[in-house]
């Protein structure tokens, strides 16, 4: 009887692992051809059509993170990149029930139509970066993802937190003159210069 073959706990080969053939490129990296290209053109007069023709390349990429992904930083990443692609950046609360202001909204450098193109796309994903972004956020697999779900969920849904401001009457004002000699006098009257006091009398 043929013995039982005992299961390797090691798991098997990692994706990627072993002697790479020769000429082996990586496929986030550029072949020796698109780097020869790439060094040799010459530099844009502006940037932003360069950047935009791969505008729908890079959106599909990140929701592909967020459906497929294994790093919950990069969907993180993804969710949040997809969230401020819709609708812009998180406002920021100023304080209290006041109103909030818009936060670092893209500069609208984009042609129009591939802009709202764009945005269309990146709407049309958001309940899926919003639902990934809680499911993190409950069940993520690290204190860290967990803690930037929370945050990227609560900035989306409340605002990104004001800094605290000091109140008014609290705050450095100019002293008048009388203000300013009672301060000198009392810094003087501290310290090394300041006067002794009077011996203690003792107690027939």
């Amino acid at each position: 009887m043929a013995e039982p073959q005992t299961k390797s706990r090691r798991g098997g080969a990692r994706p990627g692992a072993g002697r790479k053939p020769k000429g082996y490129v990586k496929p986030s990296a550029l072949s020796a051809l698109g780097l020869t290209a790439a060094l040799a053109a010459p530099p844009p007069d502006e940037i932003d059509s360069v950047a935009q023709a791969h505008a729908r390349d890079v959106l599909a990429s990140l929701v592909n993170v967020l459906v497929h992904g294994k790093s919950e930083v990069a969907k993180i990443a993804a969710a949040k990149e997809i969230l401020d692609r819709g609708y812009g950046k998180p406002t920021v609360e100023i304080g209290g029930d006041a109103a909030m202001l818009p936060f670092m909204l893209a500069p609208p450098s984009a042609e129009p139509s591939v802009q709202a193109e764009i945005r269309v796309a990146a709407r049309k994903h958001a309940t899926l970066a919003v639902d990934t972004l809680r499911k993190i956020a409950i069940d993520g697999s690290s204190e860290a993802a967990i803690t930037a779900a929370a945050r990227a969920l609560l900035d989306r849904g409340l605002g990104t937190v004001g800094k605290a401001r000091m109140p008014e009457e609290q705050r450095d004002r100019p002293l008048g003159k009388k203000e300013e000699a009672a301060r000198a006098a009392e810094i003087a009257a501290s310290g090394p210069f300041a006067t002794p006091l009077a011996p203690a009398r003792r107690l027939s």
